[in-house]
């Protein structure tokens, strides 16, 4: 193995024992999957209504609906379930509904009725994280509020039921007489499978249609494996057949309801809202996977390893550790806490980026991309080469130089006017013999460990390819080394200071003599 590849080792060895789970893509994956199980009551919405969601009318009874669901959290803030519902639906109407009800004498469209249905739903549903999104995750770190929306299939089942005993004739001068609780119509019929029904009899299919459902969803953390919660869901039907009843039409005749009376197959529209039921339920969930945690009530995360949070609760970038960049003060701390005696915190910092702690630097605010001796001087390259064009200076001779070439966002193109500065590098390390350059990558913190890691490594190639293609004689003298984002020397919340300084690539000619103490810096 190479010199260079045992420093990329250890470099990469840092990076994983420093940083926390990335993302939950990264190489410390987070838990994402989930089930639930769900019950509570329901309230149907349509002509066979009485009242709010907690009362109810003559015959009708509060029904339970419960199920389960299968969850999958695709980002923090977004996530998708599998779901299965059952139970029943119940409604009344305690008086007589006219098919004009602004004329009587048009006729009855349907008397006091109540119904009960059987009904099962399945669908996919899409829930976004309401909290985090206007909140963040620093607040109300246990609670989540979540809005759903959805698509799926209801199978339903529904009888009709008179109320009390009453007589009438239909729009056909048909005389009609019911008796209290009697079977009234059903929906069931040979044609069920789509979207018919029947009349008569008492059809034992479930009927198909398509249920749009909504709602609202509160969750509580209530601890690493276990949510609790409360959730109101209201789903939209396209059909006014789920009560068998119809606004406006003579509910007692086959030939007024279906469009295709002998084909029996297509359910009229009314002069009625479509039917809609909701839902109130308690719900419990069970987040699956290996080691789970949770963060504290502080919203600290535990650094133990093999330790993993769940993405529902979780955002990645709250394990991401921000960058420290210490100040003088905070240098000086840290050397106080770990170093006997007192210490120049300047040894810690590079003020202008040359290359050069600030202890050692003489000339502490030159500009970017100036080329600097050891003791952080300005150089010319032009003047130093001359004394080896005039043969007046050994070719043993090496002065160290430090110097950066930096590049644009995302880029491993060299810049013209850093190629000017490399060409000068070529022809003094072609006279200095004794010289070597070590060429150190970097960049800014944008984008992740393993893509800046693989960055910085082209930059640094881009530089020695550069250098052994236009004239250096002897391509061994170039090292290099590649550190992505770890090594910044300004602030990365500066787009266009810090951050463009951070995107550089280090040149550092050292002499050859001392090659044992690799890497150059």
């Amino acid at each position: 193995m190479t010199l260079e590849e045992q420093n990329q080792q250890k470099v990469l060895a840092e990076a994983e024992s420093k940083r926390l789970r990335r993302s939950y893509e990264g190489f410390n994956k987070m838990h994402t999957w989930s089930v639930t199980a769900h019950g509570g009551i329901s309230k149907f919405y349509g002509d066979l209504q009485t009242g709010n969601f907690f009362s109810t009318g003559p015959g009708e009874k509060t029904p339970f609906f419960g199920g389960l669901s299968v969850n999958k959290q695709l980002t923090h803030l977004l996530g998708v379930s599998a779901n299965f519902g059952f139970g029943q639906l119940s409604g009344s109407k305690d008086r007589f509904v006219y098919i004009d009800p602004l004329n009587p004498s048009a006729g009855l469209s349907y008397g006091p009725s109540y119904f009960f249905s059987d009904i099962m739903q399945a669908g996919l549903n899409a829930d976004i994280n309401l909290k985090s999104l206007f909140f963040g995750t620093k607040k109300l770190r246990r609670l989540k509020v979540d809005f759903i929306a959805g698509v799926g299939y209801m199978y339903y089942r529904t009888k009709v039921y008179s109320i009390r005993n009453f007589e009438y004739e239909n729009s056909l001068g048909e005389p009609k007489t019911y008796a209290a609780k009697e079977l009234v119509r059903f929906s069931n019929g040979p044609f069920s499978s789509t979207t018919a029904g029947g009349w008569t009899g008492s059809g034992s299919k479930y009927t198909r249609d398509l249920v749009i459902p909504t709602g609202i969803r509160v969750l509580y953390e209530w601890s690493n494996r276990l949510d609790i919660g409360i959730h109101y869901m209201l789903n939209h039907t396209f059909t006014e057949k789920l009560d068998m009843t119809l606004g406006g039409y003579d509910n007692s005749l086959p030939s007024e309801i279906y469009a295709s009376p002998n084909g029996n197959n297509s359910f009229r529209r009314g002069d009625s809202a479509y039917d809609k039921y909701g839902t109130l339920a308690f719900e419990i969930t069970y987040k699956f996977g290996k080691r789970a945690s949770q963060v504290s009530d502080q919203g600290k995360y535990s650094t133990k390893k093999g330790e993993m949070y769940h993405l529902r609760w979780t955002d990645p970038k709250d394990l991401i550790p921000a960058p420290y960049n210490p100040t003088v003060d905070t240098a000086l701390a840290r050397v106080k806490a770990i170093m006997p005696g007192e210490v120049d915190p300047r040894l810690y910092t590079d003020s202008d980026g040359d290359g050069v702690a600030d202890l050692y630097d003489q000339e502490p605010n030159t500009p970017a991309n100036s080329i600097v001796s050891g003791s952080g001087v300005a150089m010319n390259l032009q003047q130093l080469l001359q004394p080896f064009v005039d043969a007046k200076t050994p070719k043993e001779t090496c002065t160290q130089i430090f110097g950066n070439v930096e590049f644009r966002t995302d880029q491993a193109t060299i810049q013209p006017e850093a190629k000017r500065l490399l060409d000068d590098v070529i022809s003094y390390l072609n006279n200095a013999t004794e010289c070597r350059v070590v060429v150190v990558g970097h960049t800014d913190r944008r984008a992740s460990d393993s893509y800046n890691m693989k960055l910085s490594r082209r930059r640094t190639q881009a530089v020695k390819k550069y250098l052994t293609r236009y004239g250096l004689k002897d391509p061994s003298r170039v090292t290099i080394e590649w550190y992505g984002e770890f090594r910044p020397i300004a602030p990365n919340d500066k787009p266009n200071a810090g951050m463009q300084r951070n995107r550089r690539v280090e040149l550092r000619i050292l002499p050859l003599n001392n090659w044992k103490n690799y890497p150059g810096n």
